[in-house]
Formats: structure tokens, sequence, C-alpha cells
């Protein structure tokens, strides 16, 4: 099984069990089901198009139901009769499930009639607008808006006090917007209250529902404790370590009674409630108990025998395509007869978005299988069915696997056309898969990442069609929308996709004395790509792959922290060899003043500046700079004078964080030099940050205090007096500034002094890339791991008396700093001054 067809089956086994928990685990609303003629005022006749368009309902045909009840709205209609059918409308196009704007829209329509006529008043006394908005944040939840879904649930709140069965539904929906927004432990409050309600009201169904959800969000919660675990251990942070393993095994303990509750609830109420809860046991015992097969066998066997009498229906058709994927790959045949028996399904009920997915998945057994005629039928089918709902998120998977089903054949240019659709499928997507990927470190690692790599993979192979120049500038442009998507990916939403300034000009960077490296860390091997100021492209193949370049990088970061040794050398003039020496030609006979590095993977959180060429470090021949997308980057010059400055700082202890003794004289020197104001210990909190920079114009804010940037965004934050500072809560105080009417321009420059990133982590990189990017920074300084002595205090003084000097580029200033440094006689170890990174505009 080739590397990509593993990560698509992971991936097809993660999705289905999110898919299934999120599709037929809604928080239940008592406004789900359609309006019965018997329902509405007896004036309305019950042999019209709204009882023929129920019984299509009923049978599951909804798309005939659909038919219906729009042929009917173009009637004249009392009130009563429109509100019935725009909520039937509403109810089927959420059981279609891909045409959610739809659904919203006929809710919405719903709203409107009953606040505006009041002749409607006696038909929807029982239907209250704290119910439709529930639905409406369902909907919005699926899309992706998961912020919208939580506002609308708030407001909902005094709307539906005293109805339990309201608030039951508006509570589990709050917990699945909350665990899509990585907020767990919100999502586990709200799910226990969703629980205490459904055993109060004394209803099995709501309570295995509960049960499943409450699972769910201690899944999540556990597999970030796993991950956080891992990057403490590879850190030696051994705390740390001990605290998210005592998480994890907290949660998976949870997991099991919930199950186990949710079984026994399953039981009881029979068909699909029970068939839904032996599904949920059997994907977690997989996952969190691995070692008990007998019970997952057990389980297995009982779901298929529940199902058979089961009626026709989506949550049927999964169920079938869940269990094909876990049949063991010595009987193929009985998977094939499940998919078959799944597409049959979904044809009998016009739903093509479960027949995309069934055609898909039996596409996928035949390319494993290596039968690519067949598997391309298929696939080609699935594609087609995708394609006429506009299911980009199903659609973009069908692509990318017939790429891969014509790169197996040979065939390289169908290859390349069909990869390069599935990319722009996820384009059309924009964030909403990346926000609705419930997983962040699995679902993106398994499910989109590939889809890029792959591609530019194909671009890079000297056999694909195209010439050299060509397909390297669409390797860069495939490479930033990838960029793009790892940001989104880590703060879950599309806030990084602000306006900013291009970087080229005509194709040209507007700064003639840079050069752009791209590093493209693949499989097989390693690419660098550079790009001169006038835009031609080079490429150069390094024969080292990923795993060497991530245990050269490890090595790397860990001796330098080491400043009692020289043993950094080994790795740093291998490196240097590695990602430096093949350019070296080039670079010379371009003489260019600055180095800006684009870079990939475990390479983001590389000092490049430390790289060593035998002779001298590369910050001594280059000024250097970072960048996470060139895209996101504006390379204007910077005024002639540095603005107004505004400096925070922390000395004192702050459990767990140690007292930061250097701080106070850094805040002195920087406040010496440039005239600014100190906000320091006491006078450092939230709210007094927020007040300065909306009532002052500030375009320099310097931070010296702890920082962490994590996993995600929910484990990123800075450190002030009273409180921890998120990535949003920056966000926003940096944001609010330029709307508040004390600037208008983007931040000058961002320090973050005394701060760290996980160092075993690729993903924190992003984060200190990423809170520039989202406050709309022109330029940040931050560093790499944590330092705090006066060798800090030194080097960013010299920083900033450069920038006095408006012909000295911020990239110069830095390079100076660290120069001296480098000269110095107490801090010329590298793990002193290389950790300190220029990230953004470097002019």
């Amino acid at each position: 099984m080739t590397p990509a067809l593993k990560a698509w089956l992971l991936w097809l086994m993660l999705c289905l069990g999110s898919f299934w928990l999120s599709l037929t685990y809604p928080a239940l609303s008592q406004s789900s089901a359609p309006i019965s003629p018997a329902s509405v005022p007896q004036n309305i006749s019950r042999d019209d198009s709204l009882n023929l368009g129920l019984d299509y309902y009923e049978q599951g045909d909804y798309l005939q139901a659909i038919a219906q009840w729009q042929q009917a709205l173009s009637q004249t209609l009392t009130p009563a009769r429109e509100i019935a059918l725009h909520r039937n409308l509403a109810n089927a196009y959420q059981r279609l499930g891909h045409a959610p704007n739809d659904a919203i829209f006929h809710w919405q329509h719903v709203l409107e009639l009953a606040d505006t006529d009041p002749r409607a008043e006696s038909y929807v006394s029982s239907l209250t607008q704290g119910q439709i908005r529930i639905e409406q944040a369902q909907l919005y939840d699926s899309m992706g808006q998961h912020q919208r879904a939580l506002e609308l649930l708030l407001t909902a709140r005094d709307d539906v006090e005293g109805d339990r069965p309201s608030e039951l539904a508006r509570q589990g929906a709050l917990g699945n917007a909350y665990s899509a927004l990585g907020r767990y432990d919100k999502a586990i409050t709200a799910h226990e209250a969703s629980l205490a309600l459904a055993q109060a009201l004394d209803d099995p169904p709501a309570m295995a529902t509960a049960l499943s959800n409450l699972a769910n969000a201690h899944s999540f919660r556990a597999r970030r404790a796993k991950y956080q675990q891992e990057v403490a251990i590879n850190e030696g942070e051994d705390v740390e370590a001990q605290r998210a393993q005592a998480q994890f095994e907290g949660d998976r303990q949870a997991i099991e009674v919930r199950l186990k509750q949710s079984l026994t609830l399953g039981e009881q109420v029979g068909g699909l409630t029970q068939v839904r809860s032996l599904l949920n046991a059997h994907r977690f015992l997989k996952e969190f108990f691995p070692d008990r097969q007998e019970e997952q066998e057990h389980i297995r066997g009982q779901i298929e025998p529940l199902l058979a009498p089961l009626p026709p229906s989506r949550d049927k058709v999964f169920a079938l395509i869940y269990l094909a994927q876990q049949q063991s790959p010595a009987q193929p045949s009985r998977a094939h007869q499940l998919l078959e028996t799944a597409i049959h399904l979904s044809r009998s009920i016009a739903d093509s978005r479960a027949e995309s997915f069934a055609l898909g998945s039996l596409g996928a057994l035949y390319e494993q299988d290596q039968q690519y005629d067949i598997a391309l039928g298929l696939t080609q089918q699935a594609q087609f069915t995708a394609q006429e709902i506009s299911a980009f998120d199903s659609l973009y998977r069908w692509q990318w696997q017939a790429g891969r089903i014509y790169h197996a054949r040979g065939e390289l240019t169908l290859a390349l056309h069909h990869y390069r659709a599935a990319t722009n499928s996820l384009d059309q997507l924009r964030g909403d898969l990346i926000a609705t990927s419930r997983d962040l470190q699995f679902e993106f690692r398994d499910a989109v990442e590939p889809v890029y790599r792959e591609l530019i993979a194909l671009l890079l192979k000297g056999e694909t069609p195209g010439t050299s120049q060509t397909k390297l500038e669409e390797t860069l442009d495939i490479l930033e929308r990838l960029k793009l998507a790892e940001l989104r990916n880590f703060f879950g939403d599309d806030c990084v996709d602000v306006a900013q300034s291009v970087v080229l000009e005509n194709g040209q960077l507007s700064d003639t004395k840079a050069v752009i490296i791209y590093s493209i860390i693949l499989d097989e091997a390693t690419f660098l790509v550079l790009q001169k100021a006038d835009g031609t492209l080079s490429s150069y193949r390094v024969p080292h792959a990923k795993n060497d370049i991530q245990r050269e990088v490890n090595d790397f970061r860990s001796l330098l922290e080491k400043r009692g040794t020289n043993e950094y050398l080994i790795p740093a003039q291998r490196l240097y060899d590695w990602l430096v020496r093949p350019l070296e030609p080039d670079l010379e006979a371009i003489a260019p003043e600055t180095l800006v590095f684009i870079q990939d993977g475990v390479l983001r959180k590389t000092p490049v500046a430390a790289l060593h060429d035998g002779e001298r470090f590369l910050v001594e021949s280059y000024a250097l700079a970072t960048t996470p997308s060139l895209g996101l980057t504006t390379t204007s010059r910077r005024t002639s004078r540095l603005g107004r400055t505004l400096i925070a700082g922390l000395t004192v202890e702050i459990p767990p964080f140690a007292a930061l003794n250097n701080v106070r004289r850094e805040v002195r020197e920087i406040q010496n030099l440039t005239g600014g104001l100190s906000l320091l210990d006491q006078e450092f909190t939230v709210g007094n940050l927020e007040q300065e920079l909306l009532q002052n114009p500030y375009s320099i804010v310097h931070l010296a205090t702890h920082g962490k940037f994590g996993v995600d965004a929910e484990s990123t934050f800075l450190l002030a007096f009273d409180d921890h500072i998120t990535i949003d809560g920056m966000d926003q105080l940096l944001r609010s500034r330029r709307y508040a009417g004390s600037s208008r321009q983007p931040l000058e420059l961002l320090v973050l002094s005394a701060c760290q990133t996980a160092a075993g982590d690729n993903r924190s990189a992003l984060g200190i890339a990423g809170v520039a990017v989202r406050a709309g920074a022109k330029t940040a300084l931050a560093s790499l791991w944590f330092i705090n002595d006066e060798a800090t205090v030194t080097l960013i003084t010299t920083f900033y008396q450069q920038l006095q000097n408006p012909n000295i580029t911020k990239a110069q200033a830095l390079q100076t700093a660290q120069k001296e440094a480098i000269q110095s006689q107490f801090y010329s170890h590298p793990g002193v001054w290389s950790p300190f990174i220029l990230i953004g505009t470097w002019r």
C-alpha cells in the first residue's frame, strides 16, 4: 500500500467517525421534524402538495419532497401555510446535508414571518425564535462557521428559558460548537448539562446522543493531551509531560465510562440508536484501547445484523462504509459487498453525497489492490456525483484519488490535471474544511496537506510535462497556498487572510537587494528554490529526505541550547552543506544583502543565522529574515522615524513562571532609546494594554514577558500581570487599534522577548509567524526559545540603536546586533543570539 493510500484510508476512518457523530448525533431539537397536515390549522387542505411532500420526506426522498414544497410556495398562501412550507424545506435541505445555505435561507424566512405577521401567531406559538436559532446554529456549525453558531446559541438562551427540550438541544449544539473551536472544557460542561436534561426528561435517545457527544469531546481533549505529552518529553519538560499524561488518562477513563453507558442505553432503545452507540464504541476502542481486540470484534459482529432491517437512510449508508473499512484485507470481497450495498441504498434515496462517498470508497479499495481501471471508473463516478451537488469537500478527495491512480499508471499529464483540480476544490472550500476539522493534528495532516505535497512532488519530477521555469512557478504557487492553509488550520479560522501590500510587482521583488529561498521537504528528498529579484527561479535537489532533515534539525536545536559546549558545530555545518552550500555559486553571482527564508516543516524552528560554513556563521555574510508566506508579506519601506513605542514588561514571578530578572533593565534601555511609554509589572495588565493601544497611535509594541507558542492556538499565549493574553486576545487588541481611530496604519514592529516555542514540535513555530500576520504587524522579532539574561538586553538594545538609522533595514539591524554578540567575549555562543528571528517585512 502506498503512503498516500495509507493516509487516505486513515483519513477515511477518522472522517467517517467524525461525520457519523456530527451528522447523526446532532443536538436534539424539537423543531427538526417536518410539519404534517394534521399539525397546521384546519383551514389548510390535507390532500395537496404539503401532504404529498411529507410522503416523499418520510420515504427518504428529500429531493422529491423539496420539489413538491417549492412548487407549493409559488401559490397564494396563508401565513401559517407559508411558514409550514419554509420550515419543511429547511428540514429537507438539512437532511440532504449538501445545501446548508438553502436550509438557513428557509429558517430565516420562518423567523421573519413569525416576527412580522400577527396572523401567524397562533401557528407559531410552539415554534419559538430560540428553537429556530438552534437549528440555524447547527447548520452554521456544519459549515465550519463555529463562532457564528456559538453566537446564535448564546442568544437563544433567554428565548428557550423554561423549555427543557429546547434547552437540551441548545446545550448539545453548544457543546459541538465549543468542540469545533478547540474549547474542550466548555464543550464537556455543555454536553454534561445536555445529559442531565435528557435524564430529567427520561429521554433515552437524547441520553444516548449526549453520552456519545461527551465521549467525543473527551477524545478531542485526550488527543491534544497525548500530543502535548510527546512534545514535552522531547523538550525534557517532565512536569508538563506528567500533567499531559494525567489529562490523557483521565479523558480515556471518561471515554470508557460514557461508552458503557451509551451501549446500555442503545440496547434499551434499539434500532439506529443502538447502531450509533456500537459504531462509536468500536471507533473509540480501536483508538484508545487497541489491545481489546476481542471486544472490538464482538461489537463489529453486532452492527451488521442490526443494520439489515433498518430502512434506507444516509445514516445506514455511512455505517456500511465504515464497516467496509474495518474488514480484514484477507477478505476483500466482504468489503466490496458492503460498499456495493451502500451505493445501491444511496441511489434508492437519491442521496448524492452519500453515493459519492460510497463510490469513492469502493474505488479506494480497488486502488489498494492495484486494479486501476476499475478503481478509476468508480472514482470518476464519485467525482461526477459530487460535482453535481457542488460538494467540494467530497469532490477534492476523488480528484486526489484519480490523480494518484493516473500517477501509478504513469499518465503524468492526467495525474497533474486531477491534482490541480483537487487543490482548486480545496481553494473553493477556503477555510471551511480546515476549520471544521475537529482533530487538527490528524485530519489536516492526512486529508489536506498530502494533496498539495504530492502535486509539488509531481511538478518537481524532470519527466513531468512543462518547462522548468513554468513548473517552478506553479510549485511556488501551490506552496504559498499550502502555507496559507497551514496557518488557517493552526488558528482554526480565516483571520490570516488579511489584505496586505504585495511583495511582487510584475513578477519582480520590490527589494532588488534580496532573494527568497524556499525549502520543500518531501518524503524522498528535499528541494530548495531560489527566487531572484527579477523573478527568475532555480531549483536544487538535496538528497536528504524528511526523516534525515528532522533528525538533524532536532540535534541542532538541542545542542544549541547547551551553551557550555561547541557540539552544535557538527549539525550546524552539516545543515549548511544541505541547505545553503548548493546555492553558493548563485548567491555569489547575485551578491544580495538579505536572504529571506520561507521554511517548510521542521525547518521553521531552525535558527538559520547559526548555520556554519566552516569559517563563519551565515548571519556574518547576510542579513536574514523569514516569513510564513510571500503573499502575507509587505516590503514597503518603514517610515524615516521609528514612531511611538509601547513597552510592556513582567519581572515578577507568576507561578509556574519564574521571575524575569533582566526585563526591568531591558524596558529601561528601550525607553531611553525610543522615549516610549512603559507598563511594568502591576501596570502591565490586559486592560491597561488595551487602553493604550486604543487611545494612542503606537507603531512599535515591545512585550518582554513569558510567552508560550504551543501545538495550537489554544495553547499559545502571552503572560500579563493579571491574566493570559491569548492569540485571539492579541489579535483583537492589535486590530481594534486600527478601527478606533488611533492608527489606520499596520503595526510597524511587534517584539516578543523572553518567549519560547515548543522545541519538539513543527507546528508551534507557526504560532510566532501567525501572531504577526493576525495582528496586521509588518514585522515581528521573536525568540525561538527562552533566553533570560543580560545577553538579551544587549542584543535588543543594539537592534533598536541600529533602527535609529532610516537607511538600515530591520534585517540589517538584527544582523549587526547578532554580529556584535558573536564578537563579544561573553555572548558569542549561538545559543545566546541565534534564537532571535525576524518574521515578515525585512525592510
